[in-house]
């Protein structure tokens, strides 16, 4: 899975960021690019299930990376 950022705006002007496919706290480098980004300040966050688990790739994702280059 790629690394994605999705941002919703909603109609009252909040926006709510969730990330996909960013493992650990990487995730959190994202949050302050956003904040640059968008002139906003997180006011709250949660960790996803992602946040847990190690950047350790597959050996199919290796040889996809591998096969594109």
């Amino acid at each position: 899975m790629s690394e994605q950022i999705i941002v919703r705006i909603r109609p009252d002007g909040t926006i709510q960021a969730e990330t996909k496919g960013i493992k650990g706290p990487k995730c959190l480098a994202s949050l302050d690019l956003l904040e640059q980004l968008l002139d906003a300040e997180v006011e709250s966050s949660a960790f996803t299930d992602e946040y847990t688990q190690t950047e350790a790739a597959s050996k199919n994702e290796i040889d996809d990376e591998l096969s594109q280059r």
